[in-house]
């Protein structure tokens, strides 16, 4: 149950024990600062969560959909305060102790939410809700990796944010690259070198971006204009 969120100085001094650990420190995940009272301050509602075993961040989305159902979406995504105290909660699962006890953290905006529009999208809980409450089972392909991995595709996927918002081409991608069966990506989606995985999928839509209207467009009205060399990944597509 979370009842409390970080306040600055919090999110300060959460910051600090990442930049430690990324320093090659070691050290216990400080709870602590969501219940003393400088560092963190009482929510007006709670979240009835639990710090529970994830497969996939796919998983962990859908947990975040459901039990952040109540909470008014211009919160959810006006609060970066709360985002971080999630970060928080659940740094054990995103950045897990080795068996010699050292932790290897990305960086520390994968944690803390920034206010810089080009690292927001890294944020680890902040991401994977909107994906999965934007998207449900189409954001599957993107999210399949287990809690510490962020993965190729999300990185390619939302390092061009302007495509994140576009519905058609989030669920043309999810046609070509879901492996429905296995709830992970198709085979050679991720590598570069392979005709029709996402980094030419990307590369294909920046082309067509100025003679198409992608915002308007549906998936299968896009999926009808990709040129073959996308054909391994449109087969058995639905």
């Amino acid at each position: 149950m979370i009842n409390r969120k970080l306040t600055n100085t919090g999110i300060h001094e959460f910051s600090k024990f990442i930049e430690h650990l990324r320093s090659g420190d070691t050290g216990n995940t400080p709870y602590y600062l969501l219940r003393d009272n400088e560092t963190s301050e009482p929510l007006s509602y709670s979240i009835d969560v639990e710090d529970i075993e994830f497969e996939s961040r796919y998983e962990f989305g859908v947990y975040l959909v459901e039990k952040l159902n109540a909470i008014e979406r211009h919160v959810l995504y006006s609060d970066d305060n709360l985002w971080t105290t999630l970060g928080l909660f659940w740094f054990d699962k995103l950045c897990p102790v080795k068996k010699d006890g050292s932790r290897k953290p990305a960086m520390v905006y994968n944690y803390v939410l920034s206010r810089d529009y080009r690292h927001r999208p890294r944020h680890a809980a902040f991401t994977t809700w909107m994906l999965v409450e934007l998207y449900g089972e189409d954001a599957m392909f993107l999210l399949s990796r287990g809690m510490p991995v962020r993965g190729e595709l999300i990185e390619q996927i939302m390092g061009r944010q302007n495509y994140v918002s576009r519905k058609g081409v989030i669920q043309a991608a999810s046609k070509l690259y879901t492996d429905p069966e296995k709830k992970t990506f198709k085979k050679g989606s991720t590598s570069r070198s392979t005709p029709g995985c996402v980094a030419r999928f990307i590369a294909w839509l920046n082309q067509i971006d100025l003679n198409y209207d992608l915002f308007e467009m549906s998936s299968d009205q896009i999926i009808k204009i990709m040129p073959k060399e996308f054909d391994r990944f449109i087969e058995n597509t639905s």
